[in-house]
């Protein structure tokens, strides 16, 4: 079985990953020990020797996050008021069949932009790791669309691969000129549908694309 020490994950993963060991969990064949999740602070609750936040990207019931206290002076290693969005890095850990993430470090997200990278490289770890597999936004195993496929997301997708060569991607009209035999109501649709299941993404803006898997 492979182990990864830090595997970016979303919540949604982490609450279905499996239990390897006493100390590690798994998906699919994947051991991981260490994990990083993004996502908003919904509540923060102090106790004596730890902090409890609950943390909620989106992906599925928010997961409770422990940040245990300095043990020279007794303050937390960060602070996250709620409203805020963070990065943890951390251990799952599971209690009395309630899972929770034992964080080692919580850094406030200043730049928005962090969000979305770290949604990226979820998918790509996961690609990487479960090769054919995708994901869809909510990074739950869902099928492929084929380029052999006679599909307008099949055809749509394979010109996209074929432009993520270029750091822009392909641009719509270059997009629409190679699949000048669609309509343009059937491409919008197509990369719609291709954006939200986590395979195409916008680059320079919302008329370039590239795929995730090139």
């Amino acid at each position: 079985m492979t182990v990864l020490q830090i595997l970016p994950c979303s919540v949604s993963q982490l609450l279905s990953a499996s239990k390897a060991s006493s100390d590690t969990f798994a998906l699919s064949d994947l051991e991981f020990n260490q994990v990083s999740v993004v996502g908003v602070v919904r509540e923060l609750a102090p106790f004596v020797k730890y902090v409890q936040y609950c943390l909620d990207d989106m992906t599925g019931p928010p997961l409770t996050v422990r940040q245990w206290m300095n043990s020279e002076d007794c303050t937390p290693l960060g602070f996250a008021s709620p409203g805020s969005y963070v990065k943890v890095i951390g251990s799952l850990r599971s209690s009395t069949g309630e899972r929770s993430l034992q964080a080692k470090h919580i850094r406030v997200i200043t730049d928005l932009n962090e969000i979305t990278s770290h949604m990226l490289q979820v998918v790509h770890a996961h690609m990487q790791v479960f090769k054919k597999q995708k994901f869809d936004v909510n990074m739950n195993i869902t099928a492929v669309p084929s380029e052999d496929s006679p599909s307008v997301q099949g055809q749509v997708l394979h010109v996209i691969r074929s432009g993520s060569v270029r750091d822009i991607g392909i641009g719509f009209n270059e997009l629409q000129s190679q699949l000048d035999f669609l309509s343009i109501k059937d491409i919008k649709s197509s990369l719609t549908s291709l954006m939200d299941q986590g395979f195409v993404y916008h680059t320079i803006d919302e008329s370039h694309f590239k795929s995730t898997d090139p």
